[in-house]
């Protein structure tokens, strides 16, 4: 009989290879005579170095989607962090793996926990979210977020020197390999993760019934599950920024809980509901912390460790950085990074329903200098 094939395609980066390279050894083990091939292509994108992710930018996911769309690969696998959501009309996610450790890890060189790291340290984070929680855990540490997904990180880290430590999903150490230099690994109930964490998803064309059929062996209907309530919390919490939130869902018999917090991550809020209900239950999740105003004030503080900016153009469409902190800067970059910090704010004033309360309550009291909010 002869062997049928499964062609993924995949970036050249080292992680994007193995984690492509992990599907295909799961799948192999199950079906021996399951052919697989993986096609990898460069990048190609440009100013990737800009953007905060894991293993592929926007631009690189959009890239391999469209080899899937073009017929040059039959299937992808990214990190579930990754993804563009939605996906393209002609694709779906045909195979969600069982979920890694959704933890989040810490490397360091000389074995040292970060308990043990001088005050001024310099940790390299990924996200936002790792930076307000770690930052809340140790003040006295300085932590940087590094873009330009995780081997950039681990260039900075382990070539260059540049950094005296480094935190990355647990399940991505594993997938380079590099599980000796990691020190120290922090359970969810101290530091939460991101949505998607430890979860790979393998996609491809929507009517190919038959590679969703083949992959049926890997698939994790529990993982799937986590993951439907986690993309809903991120469709709800304006999935394309990098925002100072954790969330992470569990399947618990008949029943889905996700928890979720902003900021530091010390008030946690929790929903639940059926395995049925995995959509509302994350959607529902994010609701709860848009209207909740301690939660929705993290947000700003994270976005804003010294106060909000004032408003010194009461005819601007959204917020415009005062230009007396803008030229304190003396650097153009920074000026840029700050609007879109309040692009940002605006954003999420406008998703929480802030903007439109601002705006009834301009008339009444002009000079509070305050986003009125029910709290």
């Amino acid at each position: 009989m002869k062997s049928r094939v499964l062609t993924f395609g995949s970036l050249d980066s080292p992680l994007a290879r193995n984690l492509t390279q992990t599907v295909i050894d799961e799948i192999q083990a199950r079906m021996p005579r399951l052919t697989c091939q993986m096609n990898i292509w460069p990048s190609g994108v440009q100013d990737k170095e800009l953007e905060p992710f894991v293993a592929a930018s926007r631009g690189e996911v959009e890239f391999l989607e469209e080899q899937v769309m073009a017929e040059q690969a039959r299937l992808i696998v990214l990190e579930a962090a990754d993804m563009v959501l939605p996906l393209p009309a002609d694709l779906a996610i045909v195979c969600v793996p069982d979920r890694a450790a959704p933890f989040d890890a810490y490397l360091n060189r000389q074995g040292m926990i970060m308990d043990e790291m001088d005050p001024g340290s310099r940790i390299g984070v990924l996200s936002m979210r790792s930076r307000s929680q770690m930052q809340a855990q140790w003040p006295e540490i300085s932590f940087r977020i590094l873009r330009g997904g995780v081997d950039l990180a681990m260039e900075t880290h382990m070539r260059r020197n540049e950094i005296d430590g480094l935190v990355l999903p647990a399940a991505v150490t594993e997938h380079l390999g590099i599980q000796g230099i990691v020190a120290e690994i922090f359970a969810p109930e101290f530091i939460l993760p991101g949505p998607g964490q430890g979860i790979l998803v393998v996609v491809g064309r929507a009517a190919d019934q038959e590679a969703r059929e083949l992959l049926a062996p890997l698939h994790s209907e529990a993982t799937a599950t986590e993951l439907q309530a986690e993309h809903a919390f991120c469709s709800r919490m304006i999935s394309d920024q990098d925002l100072p939130v954790g969330a992470l869902a569990r399947v618990l018999g008949e029943e889905i809980v996700i928890e979720g917090a902003t900021g530091s991550g010390i008030n946690r809020i929790f929903v639940n509901g059926g395995i049925d209900e995995a959509e509302a239950v994350g959607s529902g999740l994010a609701q709860q912390i848009l209207s909740c105003g301690e939660s929705f004030a993290d947000l700003l503080e994270a976005d804003f460790p010294d106060g909000l900016p004032e408003d010194t153009d009461e005819d601007s469409n959204g917020l415009e950085p005062d230009l007396d902190l803008a030229a304190a800067t003396g650097n153009d970059a920074d000026r840029s990074h700050l609007d879109e910090d309040l692009e940002d704010l605006k954003a999420l004033e406008n998703l929480a329903g802030i903007a439109e309360e601002a705006d009834d309550a301009a008339d009444e009291d002009d000079d509070t200098g305050h986003f009125p909010y029910d709290s």
